[in-house]
């Protein structure tokens, strides 16, 4: 859960760079983490039933690994060594959404 968490945080910084006020940054934040993963992360269709973009976007957003990793976790009882297919795309994707927000967010003036 915390690497999902550092991915979330990681978006919310990136919808920071692009608007003005707080309010604004965390719906963007919002409805950018909640929509995918209600439509496309296999919450309520699975990903394999997905076609074109909408399945794209489900094998490439990190809910829907984090999804496979808690179901496996706490359906399935699955260690690490199981359920590294899923990790890797979601540590991987921390540092990539974390270094484009820091490079794009807006230096504060002194």
């Amino acid at each position: 859960a915390l690497i999902f968490v550092m991915f979330s945080t990681g978006f919310g910084l990136f919808a920071s760079t692009f608007t003005k006020s707080q309010i604004a940054a965390l719906f963007a934040t919002m409805f950018g983490t909640m929509i995918p993963t209600v439509q496309f992360a296999g919450l309520i269709n699975p990903v394999s039933s997905l076609e074109g973009v909408g399945a794209i976007i489900g094998r490439i957003y990190p809910a829907s690994h984090f999804l496979i990793i808690s179901r496996g976790v706490f359906n399935k009882s699955l260690g690490f060594f199981s359920l590294s297919s899923s990790f890797w795309p979601m540590m991987l994707a921390v540092p990539v959404i974390l270094g484009v927000s820091v490079l794009l967010l807006k230096k504060q003036e002194t």
